[in-house]
């Protein structure tokens, strides 16, 4: 019997760009990481047959992930894979990490794509004159709220001087305003994203404008660097996934981005590209994560304690929360705050078995976010995803859906129209 294995062309240049990516990330670390960033952990300790198990992991993950874009979950699946997998895969073999965390990382995800083919969960949806009013009113009262406690306690100010940002970072701590934690971090990252996506589809400029506005004005008074680069991150990400092949353009574009970064480097000594966003998006928490599991593979596991919401029945058995534990013992500095994402938390809390309830746990938020989106115009559901990709790589997954807004994004995704046939 003659038997012929068809293979799209799509998944050929989807493998090979993210092949690219893994190699780009490899000469990146060796190239510009260890010689400018070696003192912060960063080691060489090569080890050849890591090197070559790190590509065998890639092409695992690679046949096993979903592959259609017509699922808003998958396309946040790519980025959390992209973003966080994949960079642990190049200090898996440079720095000679352990093989049975990697390994347990890898599972991880095995079992996130088999749950993803259960059943779609159902959710009923809301009336659209009620959904309309409740999604405008989130949108105008924590827009109010922010705009006044930036003028009571702040000041109306714009700085676009990156030189002075972490003296306006110390100062915007210092002053302790009540709530800003949750509320500027609300409006920065899920609120005004998600308002910037509908307005842009609208074609309503003036509030376009507004939303600009207020999110320059909160990178300004805090000094976060992150508020002013959310909206270009959104539009990068809706042009992306309104291309035929999104997966692609995601490999292509980190690609790209790792190699003009390299190049800045080495041609005009400029260096931003390469360590503001390559190292600290990609390289820092692949380190963080295996620094975790070296502190917790030897020290007591925290079973949830870390939170607040357990704090009174539950015994804390650290002097320090988990970030500032980290960075007191492989940064030299309690002050350090080294948050890591969604393996470092599963681990800590519970060990190997806390990956399986990760698992189940983000499938429940990737299975809501795609019954939230059906029906829904995709480049403004996706601009509801967009950040909150971002909390599961680097914060953990209970701060993640509370403070830092993933359950805020997904009551706004639900409140969002249908797409207008």
């Amino acid at each position: 019997m003659n038997m012929r294995w068809k293979i799209k062309k799509q998944d050929l240049y989807n493998f090979f760009f993210i092949v690219l990516y893994k190699i780009a990330l490899d000469l990146f670390y060796y190239f510009f990481i260890l010689p400018v960033w070696g003192y912060a952990g960063f080691e060489l300790n090569f080890n050849i047959l890591k090197f070559v198990e790190s590509f065998f992991l890639l092409i695992v993950i690679f046949l096993l992930i979903p592959k259609s874009k017509e699922r808003l979950s998958n396309i946040m699946v790519w980025l959390l894979v992209l973003l966080s997998y994949v960079p642990m895969l190049t200090i898996f073999a440079f720095m000679d990490q352990p093989r049975i965390y990697m390994y347990a990382v890898t599972g991880f995800w095995m079992l996130v794509f088999l749950l993803l083919n259960l059943p779609t969960i159902s959710v009923t949806p809301f009336k659209r004159p009620q959904s309309k009013i409740m999604r405008y009113g989130i949108f105008i009262i924590l827009s109010g709220l922010v705009f006044f406690l930036i003028y009571k306690y702040l000041g109306v100010f714009f700085n676009f001087d990156f030189a002075k940002v972490y003296d306006i970072r110390a100062e915007y701590g210092a002053r302790g305003v009540a709530l800003a934690g949750y509320l500027f971090h609300w409006s920065a990252y899920i609120v005004n994203p998600i308002f910037f996506a509908i307005f842009l589809v609208k074609r309503n400029w003036f509030l376009v404008g507004v939303v600009i506005f207020l999110q320059v004005l909160l990178f300004s008074v805090t000094g976060m660097k992150a508020f002013l680069f959310a909206l270009p991150f959104v539009l990068v990400l809706i042009w992306i996934i309104s291309r035929k092949n999104p997966l692609f353009w995601m490999a292509f574009g980190l690609t790209a981005l790792i190699l003009v970064g390299l190049l800045s480097y080495w041609l005009i000594d400029y260096s931003d590209i390469s360590s503001l966003v390559v190292r600290r998006v990609l390289f820092v928490p692949a380190q963080l994560s295996f620094f975790y599991y070296d502190f917790f593979s030897q020290h007591d596991h925290t079973f949830l304690s870390q939170h607040r919401i357990f704090g009174d029945f539950l015994d804390y058995p650290y002097h320090l929360p988990p970030a500032n534990l980290i960075g007191e013992v492989y940064y030299d500095s309690s002050k350090t705050s080294a948050n890591n994402g969604l393996y470092a938390d599963a681990y800590m809390s519970f060990g190997f078995i806390g990956f399986v309830f990760w698992a189940i746990l983000l499938t429940i938020i990737l299975k809501l976010i795609d019954s939230f989106s059906q029906h829904k115009q995709k480049i403004i559901a996706v601009a509801a995803i967009a950040r909150p990709a971002g909390f599961l790589i680097n914060s953990a997954f209970l701060t993640s859906l509370l403070t830092h807004g993933l359950l805020l994004s997904l009551i706004i995704l639900y409140l969002l129209p249908k797409e207008k046939k």
